[in-house]
């Protein structure tokens, strides 16, 4: 088998990261995009490579912006600390759990906490 690419290992991981986000099965978005779950999966793991055309329909089923795929790409390789970093299994576990806390005031407080905490990050890699 030959070695996973970087690029569709990140975009597989930002694919599993929106279909978590919006408590989809891969079953469920494989069906809306006309899929086998298996091939889901592939696209996911990054052992196959997405078409554009199957990203762009992806992106409007989980309601992201085409870019939300290609955030690790471009700025953080010439070293711009702004840049998301690429996707790990332990934001799959973040996700989850943020998803699991119904109270949308609670929910709403949570992320203006980690907003803070972002900005406070980036503040202080900046000086």
């Amino acid at each position: 088998m030959p070695p996973i690419d970087e690029v569709d290992h990140s975009i597989g991981e930002r694919l599993k990261a929106a279909r978590l986000r919006r408590q989809m099965t891969l079953a469920a978005l494989a069906d809306e995009l006309g899929l086998t779950y298996q091939q889901v999966h592939k696209y996911e793991s990054g052992r196959n490579r997405i078409s554009a055309s199957t990203l762009f329909k992806a992106a409007e089923t989980l309601g992201v912006e085409l870019s939300f795929f290609f955030a690790f790409c471009g700025p953080a390789e010439r070293g711009d600390t702004l840049a998301s970093p690429p996707m790990t299994g332990a934001d799959d576990d973040l996700t989850a759990a943020l998803l699991r806390i119904e109270d949308p005031d609670v929910r709403e407080k949570l992320l203006r906490l980690l907003e803070a905490i972002t900005k406070s990050d980036r503040l202080r890699s900046s000086s």
